[in-house]
């Protein structure tokens, strides 16, 4: 594929648009969104575009789901949703909302397009909070300026910008357009990574002892089930490439949502099986993951690790209290709510997870955003009783950032897909924080959730292991 000039909107169409804004603006006495899709008739690739648009500083966010050829790469931004506290989610999702009052749109009835927040928060509001996560706010959405989205075969650019009664437009117009036009999209090329140089870790007699203690809790009656996570670091000569990391992803695990955050200091990104929640058409759609094992070095053997799967109490215990607290959480805000009667297994490149798929539809005037508010934390990646779990993991293991926390994005109609954000790192130029858990519940055997976790560094691990890299 060769680079391509992007056939943008003209500078004049893109003025008249936003002047509409501006007399908005002037009427309401207030500054208005304005957000213009256009349909790009380019052949471009998003992984290409993502990595062309790290050149330049500034933000940019990435999220892709290969098996349904969706990708979506914002660059730029509008408007900054950023938030801490423990009511962060919420003044988010305000600003958002305010945001869209008198907001002027012109967008196709296409998921992906128009004026879409991507973005995240963080876990626990109320942990520490570590020097790593300095650059995540507890909460962090973000309207591109610009965002390009490839859904059903067709490819659209979403310009967005944010006009006051004195903007000057036909001058604002123009700069837009220029940046666009000036945008790079030569292929990405190579899939380098540095040679890394150390590794640190929690390491197994560590791990253990903090299971010890969750298994000390369980049997004491204080928890039921806590999903305990460790770090692995990596230290490498240079920084680490994020865009080879997400090209590797992407191939390897198509099931999965790739996502990345880039504000030009840190990056978070990650290849997660877990959906938290999609909404679209008022339809909320999610899966409840659960219960894993290994895939075998063959077929027999990977089918005797599912059949042993299925048939361990301890893991179908901890999946049906994850199906049933999340079921029991959307009571209030849907009807037609639905599960699978069946167990599922989902295979993935190094490990298989039981799987229930969940639909429902929403009442009105619920969206995206109060589901997502609804079921952080899950049983999944906290434990149960929540607010318990919560606190010994906060007490034992300090802060995860944005790790196991909903990430994703919102639209203007109340749409959109959060996703729980595991397997993922943190990137801190030249070093790397991985991070993987498991469920720990009465029956737990320490060294097996070691090496679960060992399991679950996988995807991250190879995505970030250079030629010459012996992790």
């Amino acid at each position: 594929m060769t680079s391509v000039m992007l056939q943008t909107p003209t500078s004049d169409a893109l003025a008249e648009f936003l002047t509409q804004g501006r007399e908005i603006a002037i009427q309401s006495n207030k500054p208005v969104l304005t957000s213009f899709s256009h349909r790009l008739h380019d052949d471009i690739d998003c992984l290409s575009l993502f990595a062309n648009i790290g050149k330049s500083n500034g933000y940019r966010a990435f999220w892709g789901r290969p098996a349904q050829d969706f990708w979506l790469v914002g660059k730029g931004n509008a408007a900054g949703l950023v938030f801490n506290g423990s009511q962060a989610m919420d003044e988010a999702v305000q600003a958002y909302r305010s945001l869209l009052e008198n907001a002027l749109i012109e967008a196709p009835d296409i998921p992906g397009t128009g004026p879409v927040c991507m973005g995240g928060f963080r876990f626990d509001p109320q942990a520490p909070k570590d020097a790593d996560w300095s650059d995540f706010s507890d909460a962090g959405m973000v309207l591109p300026q610009f965002l390009f989205t490839r859904s059903v075969s067709a490819f659209w650019l979403t310009v967005n910008a944010i006009i006051e009664s004195d903007t000057d437009v036909a001058m604002r117009a123009k700069e837009l357009v220029t940046e666009l036009q000036n945008l790079d999209t030569d292929p990405l090329d190579g899939n380098y990574q540095p040679e890394i140089k150390k590794v640190t870790q929690d390491y197994l007699p560590q791990y253990c002892e903090y299971v010890r203690s969750a298994l000390r809790n369980i049997e004491e009656g204080l928890l039921a089930k806590v999903v305990l996570a460790r770090r692995k670091i990596l230290y490498a000569e240079e920084p680490f490439s994020i865009d080879s990391a997400i090209k590797q992803l992407t191939t390897n695990y198509p099931d999965c949502v790739i996502f990345a955050f880039d504000n030009g200091k840190s990056i978070f990104f990650g290849a997660t099986p877990e959906s938290l929640a999609s909404v679209s058409n008022g339809i909320l759609n999610l899966t409840c993951l659960a219960g894993s094992t290994a895939r075998g070095a063959t077929p027999e053997e990977d089918y005797e690790f599912e059949r042993q799967l299925f048939e361990s109490q301890k893991e179908r215990w901890e999946h049906n209290a994850v199906v049933a607290t999340v079921t029991e959480s959307l009571q209030d805000l849907c009807r037609e709510l639905n599960w699978d009667s069946e167990l599922n297994v989902l295979k993935l490149r190094n490990v298989q997870h039981l799987l229930t798929s969940v639909t429902a539809n929403l009442h009105s005037g619920n969206n995206i955003s109060d589901v997502v508010k609804k079921l952080h934390p899950t049983p999944a990646v906290a434990g149960v009783p929540t607010s318990e779990a919560m606190s010994f993991i906060r007490q034992n293991e300090g802060d995860r950032g944005w790790y196991a926390a909903p990430v994703g994005c919102i639209d203007h109609m109340g749409g959109g897909e959060f996703v729980v954000a595991i397997r993922s790192a943190l990137l801190l130029d030249k070093r790397a924080i991985l991070y993987a858990g498991a469920g720990i519940v009465k029956g737990s055997d320490p060294e097996q959730e070691f090496q679960e976790t060992e399991l679950k560094f996988q995807p991250i691990l190879s995505a970030l292991h250079g030629r010459n890299n012996v992790i």
